[in-house]
């Protein structure tokens, strides 16, 4: 990926996060920090996305997103649900299950059903990369006051 691509890749995915914030009636002030985790989240996916595959990319994407965006609500004083859809938004494979539908539509049976498979597996990594996420951060946060009180 040249830099030109990766920076173009990474004006498109801010301005798609915020337009979508937007859409769902976010605070005025949240859609910068929202956009720019989304960024974060999206270009984390396509430099892990060559040299893994499709389902690591969006799984370690998640796990990262999740904790930046725990802290970041901590960090801003706001509910961690507005960072969340910043997550989602890159993440949710809505190519994938387009392409699914118009494989079924044309005929194509094993292409749909191989697609339909990798949508319904990557609708499965997401959350629980999200989850994992939650649970490394406190753990890291237990760890951190045990060692405090030792």
């Amino acid at each position: 990926m040249t830099p030109v691509h990766f920076l173009l890749q990474a004006l498109a995915s801010y301005i798609a996060i915020a337009a979508f914030l937007i859409v769902l009636n976010v605070q005025r002030k949240m859609l910068v920090p929202g956009g720019l985790l989304g960024m974060l989240v999206w270009l984390i996916y396509l430099l892990l996305l060559e040299p893994t595959n499709v389902l690591i990319a969006t799984f370690f994407a998640a796990i990262i997103g999740s904790c930046v965006s725990q802290i970041m609500s901590i960090w801003l004083k706001t509910p961690s649900v507005i960072f969340s859809l910043a997550i989602l938004a890159p993440l949710v494979p809505g190519y994938r299950a387009y392409m699914t539908t118009t494989y079924f539509v044309s005929g194509d049976h094993a292409q749909a059903l191989t697609n339909i498979t990798t949508v319904l597996t990557l609708a499965l990594v997401i959350p629980i990369g999200m989850a994992s996420g939650t649970i490394l951060l406190r753990l890291y946060k237990v760890l951190r006051i045990g060692k405090k009180a030792a």
